[in-house]
């Protein structure tokens, strides 16, 4: 099953499905079985959320893209992705002082419920899951490591949002934020540099030698932060998901 070379999927089944790169797929008629063969195991898991992300070039394949048609799929969002290297990365104080607490120290329930405050009013595609399904999701595709990952920030008492450092599974040093979030009351204001910030300063000490980083075409206040920290774009994609499963 999806045995394409170089292939990267981000599995939270039962919850979502993603596959983020396509790996070496050499050829129409290559596309059309990885294509059917995600079906079967999607359907045969009864997984909710189903996607397929190109890069620039398999985007303009339009043998690609009548198939994405054929197969129920719809253009969802297109995402820049930022890169930065870590080695020589060193956070300083920033906008005042941030507290991180993971969930070990606090609550899921705290964290659950802070990540929900912090999906209001996104310029990213919105999910078609719930928080507490996304939750479940990423518990499944970090493994058992996943509650180190899960952390919320503090500005005094008052938590401001939430980051989710962690080393990219398949690889040893690739950095990556599951999400990144503020509060509302809390955005435009510099605290989402600071928290960015602080985040490659936490996956340099997980051990990351990277970071790569994606938010979607329109939000413009996340690629600022991106560039305040010194990242560069690198790439964009396009997102593909699965009708039928988008309710």
């Amino acid at each position: 099953m999806l045995k394409t070379i170089d292939m990267k999927i981000l599995d939270g089944t039962p919850n979502y499905y993603v596959i983020e790169d396509i790996g070496q797929v050499s050829s129409s008629e290559h596309f059309e079985k990885l294509l059917q063969e995600m079906m079967d195991h999607v359907s045969e898991k009864g997984i909710q959320s189903v996607s397929i992300v190109l890069n620039e070039k398999e985007a303009a394949n339009t043998d690609y893209l009548e198939l994405l048609g054929a197969f129920d799929f719809w253009q969802q969002e297109t995402q820049y992705f930022y890169k930065r290297d870590l080695s020589s990365f060193n956070v300083d104080s920033g906008k005042g002082s941030l507290e991180i607490q993971s969930i070990e120290q606090t609550t899921a329930e705290l964290f659950i419920a802070v990540w929900q405050e912090t999906m209001k009013g996104s310029l990213n595609a919105s999910s078609t899951l719930s928080v507490e399904k996304e939750f479940i999701g990423m518990k499944s595709e970090l493994g058992l490591e996943y509650a180190k990952s899960c952390l919320i920030a503090f500005h005094g008492k008052n938590p401001i949002g939430i980051t989710m450092p962690h080393i990219e599974p398949g690889t040893v040093d690739e950095g990556r934020l599951f999400y990144f979030g503020l509060l509302p009351e809390y955005r435009g204001i510099g605290w989402g540099s600071a928290l960015h910030k602080l985040s490659l300063y936490l996956l340099k000490k997980m051990g990351a030698a990277y970071y790569i980083g994606a938010t979607g075409h329109k939000n413009i206040p996340m690629q600022r932060i991106f560039q305040a920290n010194g990242c560069q774009m690198f790439e964009q994609k396009f997102t593909y998901r699965l009708k039928r499963h988008s309710n």
